[in-house]
């Protein structure tokens, strides 16, 4: 768990504002999973599979894949997740 607050910290440190949309988005899935009745870590599982889903459609896509991407949405989960 420390360690996903620490790459949460770090990416919002990053300068891109893409990191940070992919943290608040990240954090905004886990956030509604848990209001709809999710438990954590079924919240954390849904805002991996939207992570996922997103740089997989980037691949295919227009847009840029990117790793980092991914990863700071995961982050956003580690943030909200509540033992």
């Amino acid at each position: 768990m420390e360690q996903l607050v620490f790459l949460a910290f770090g990416l919002m440190a990053l300068p891109e504002d893409d990191k940070r949309a992919h943290f608040l988005a990240g954090r905004a899935i886990t956030e509604i999973g848990q209001a709809d009745g999710l438990d954590p870590l079924e919240a954390c599982g849904v805002t991996l599979l939207a992570g996922v889903a997103k740089e997989m459609a980037d691949i295919r896509g227009p847009g840029d894949a990117s790793l980092r991407d991914g990863l700071a949405t995961v982050a956003g989960c580690g943030i909200t997740y509540r033992f």
